[in-house]
């Protein structure tokens, strides 16, 4: 684990880059001079450049593989003139006797602190790049599982899509048998069970896709800016060595290809999942075809409704068809509200809150292992004394479940079994209203117990 600014989690990657940029200072036996200074810190300056060159193609995805190598090179190599080098050659500046080579010297030092000052906008490019790669990485991601994703969602609807014609066919044409016609539900209840989940999980999915495709698609313009300056490096620092603002132009194209290759990721993205993208993942499924993914669902309910109204007109034939289909459709919504009322109750006395309740219980004035510490305080004191006392006494309480702690936790168990009972209770009456009712209908019951 790494901790503090001192220390940097350094990849294979990051550990090759500050190897290349190793300071060499000028040699003891050499006579320092600002010339020599400038020699120095312009070779530092490009072992930290052809270093830069390094991490900019990298194709890492993680913070510590990309922009905390660049924050370790570029304080360890390319600001060090910027930040403290500089104190040294302003010193050496001021005791310079030859003017030319003094204001040679000095146009090179303020050139130099802008150049490094420039050279900061890395940072803002890898951060970026950083992105990007991630970005391609989650693309290549989808398309990889792009096929068994179309066939998992189009597989079974398109099997049951003839299904269903058939039996949309059998009750226009009255050849379903009343006996039948349950055996029928059942399988459309089925059908409609899938039906919503692949509109629901088609939904959500399409949803994502989306925001991988909401990435912009010209790159960003503070980036576009940064390599425009780069390749105007040797116009904006003209006292800066030929040899170091002739590198950036060559970053240029390095970093072009990232976007580059999202670009063409993108592109393919777009071609594995264009069935569902453009919503005609069922073009090939009459029953299906042209309906939005949130409407599915929508035919598979009409058909069931007419198939619980075929049922119900046998059960109430003094009632006309629409009385018949208002009935199903009561039917329908108050069923759904039992569901959730269902769920709602077992959610109140759920197995979980139930042992949570226990383990509290067991727990309650520190259980089996506070007896085990008082037994230790009455070992080691007299019988007569406060402390044998005290220690007896809330060793008793906790044994025979009478500690004023225990007490509480008793209590919401006592309420908790009350709550279990009165829960059972609407329970059991919501699943006979429902069964009476269904079978008023001439309806099987439909809710799971």
């Amino acid at each position: 684990m790494c901790r503090g600014k001192a220390v940097v989690c350094m990849t294979a990657l990051g550990v090759l880059i500050l190897a290349m940029c190793t300071p060499v200072l000028p040699a003891a036996a050499q006579e320092r001079t600002v010339e020599t200074l400038m020699d120095y810190y312009d070779s530092l300056v490009k072992q930290g450049m052809e270093a830069t060159e390094t991490l900019l193609k990298s194709k890492k995805r993680e913070k510590s593989e990309v922009e905390a190598v660049w924050d370790d090179l570029n304080e360890r190599v390319i600001s060090v003139y910027s930040k403290n080098g500089h104190f040294e050659f302003d010193s050496m500046l001021k005791k310079e006797r030859n003017e030319a080579r003094a204001s040679r010297a000095s146009e090179w030092d303020n050139s130099m602190k802008l150049f490094i000052h420039d050279l900061q906008k890395v940072g803002e490019v890898v951060a970026w790049q950083r992105k990007v790669n991630r970005d391609i990485w989650q693309l290549e991601f989808d398309i990889e599982k792009a096929p068994k994703r179309v066939e998992a969602y189009s597989g079974k609807l398109k099997e049951e899509g003839p299904r269903v014609e058939k039996i949309i066919h059998e009750l226009k044409s009255g050849s379903i048998s009343s006996a039948e016609l349950q055996k029928r539900l059942d399988e459309v209840r089925n059908l409609r069970a899938e039906a919503e989940n692949v509109s629901n999980s088609l939904e959500r999915t399409l949803a994502r896709l989306a925001e991988d495709l909401l990435l912009k698609p010209e790159m960003d313009k503070r980036i576009a800016q940064i390599l425009e300056n780069w390749s105007n490096m040797k116009a904006r620092h003209p006292a800066v060595a030929d040899e170091l603002t002739d590198i950036p132009a060559n970053w240029i194209p390095v970093v072009k290809k990232h976007w580059k290759d999202l670009e063409e990721t993108r592109e393919k993205f777009e071609k594995e999942y264009a069935s569902i993208l453009d919503g005609k993942l069922f073009s090939d499924v009459p029953f299906f075809r042209n309906r939005p993914y949130k409407d599915l669902a929508k035919p598979v309910i009409e058909l069931e409704m007419r198939i619980k109204t075929a049922i119900v007109s046998a059960a109430q034939k003094e009632k006309s068809a629409e009385e018949l289909r208002k009935a199903v459709e009561l039917d329908e919504e108050l069923t759904k509200k039992e569901v959730l009322r269902l769920q709602e109750l077992r959610a109140m006395v759920s197995p979980e809150k139930r042992r949570a309740l226990q383990l509290e219980d067991a727990r309650a004035a520190g259980g089996t292992s506070r007896v085990r510490e008082l037994q230790i305080v009455m070992a080691r004191h007299p019988e007569g004394s406060e402390e044998y006392r005290k220690a007896s006494e809330e060793s008793r309480l906790i044994q025979e479940e009478r500690h004023p702690e225990q007490l509480v936790v008793k209590k919401k168990l006592r309420e908790f079994e009350e709550l279990e009972r009165k829960v059972s209770e609407e329970m059991r009456k919501v699943y006979e209203e429902h069964e009476k009712r269904r079978k008023s209908l001439g309806l099987a019951p439909g809710l799971s117990k």
